[in-house]
């Protein structure tokens, strides 16, 4: 069979020239037709950026890791699906078979989820709707700051029971020690270790010691260093009982707090021009490759005429 060269195929093709432009009008009509409202409904993309806050970086994830991964959580899905009703926005009925893996499929290609190169979130909503894609860029925002506060209300529960038995069990501490102090200062008048010590060796060094110096003497002989060693405890478990009920005060704080833990760089937009589809760039392609096409049968059928005239 002939072999065709460039400037051959292209006069062949110039002598059709009719043929393909008849084709790629066809094509043109078509694709604006297919393209059309009414056949391929447009859908707009609304899009905000996060950055995380009051979110403590767990092991070696950062902050934006977490709310990377706080937006991409099934609870997040779940939490938007019942909200918004998507089921029936989407019009996918629940009960038919596959439902789910249908709905999983369009809200993973209506949701998009990205990092930015400053280490912020970019989430893209597509919907037919911009109202809704903004809407439910808004209810996203809020949804991730619920479920952030369920997950850090549920540790802190967990903090505020653990410094509860620790605080208690300290106090039964103090108070224990402050009993037996207290018993020591009415049975044996010990009261400042220091101070007492002085006074009885003064007078003993003068030798002014009444019946009731003597009996505080033998006391401090006998019970000072105990006393000492019990009061030095005593002030120690204060201070500690003391930085347990700061950090106790600050995960109550924590707890019954209502913070964000999202800031927002930029809010859900209202979209004004449409995401897809692109009617330019569709008929564009349909007419090229009607064209290519055309051409490639006009080649085809010239050579297959010219072989069989042979």
């Amino acid at each position: 069979m002939e072999s065709f060269d460039t400037i051959t195929t292209i006069e062949l093709l110039l002598k059709n020239w009719k043929k393909l432009a008849i084709v790629s009008a066809i094509a043109v009509v078509f694709s604006i037709v297919i393209s059309s409202p009414f056949i391929m409904p447009p859908d707009y993309r609304s899009t905000f950026v996060l950055y995380p806050t009051n979110i403590v970086p767990f092991s070696k994830e950062s902050g934006a890791e977490q709310l990377f991964q706080f937006l991409s959580s099934e609870e997040i899905k779940i939490d938007l699906t019942k909200r918004f009703d998507l089921f029936k926005h989407y019009e996918i009925d629940a009960t038919e078979e596959k439902a789910q893996s249908k709905f999983n499929k369009l809200y993973n290609s209506n949701i998009q989820i990205k990092f930015t190169r400053y280490q912020s979130i970019e989430v893209s909503v597509i919907d037919q709707s911009p109202e809704f894609a903004q809407k439910l860029g808004n209810g996203m925002i809020e949804e991730v700051n619920n479920l952030i506060r369920k997950r850090k209300k549920e540790k802190y529960t967990e903090y505020v029971e653990l410094y509860t038995k620790q605080l208690n069990s300290k106090k039964n501490e103090i108070d224990s020690l402050e009993n037996k102090l207290k018993f020591m200062r009415l049975n044996y008048g010990l009261l400042d270790i220091g101070t007492q010590s002085k006074i009885v060796s003064k007078k003993l060094g003068k030798k002014d010691l009444n019946e009731s110096d003597k009996a505080l003497l033998n006391n401090l002989k006998e019970h000072g260093g105990e006393f000492a060693i019990l009061n030095n405890q005593f002030f120690l478990e204060l201070e500690n009982y003391k930085m347990l009920k700061q950090t106790y005060d600050k995960n109550i704080t924590d707890f019954n707090g209502n913070l964000s833990y999202t800031t927002i760089v930029s809010y859900p937009d209202l979209p004004d021009k449409k995401n897809s589809p692109h009617r330019t760039v569709l008929v564009l392609m349909f007419m090229l490759s009607s064209i290519v096409l055309t051409g490639l049968v006009i080649i085809t059928k010239d050579k297959f005429l010219r072989a069989a005239r042979k």
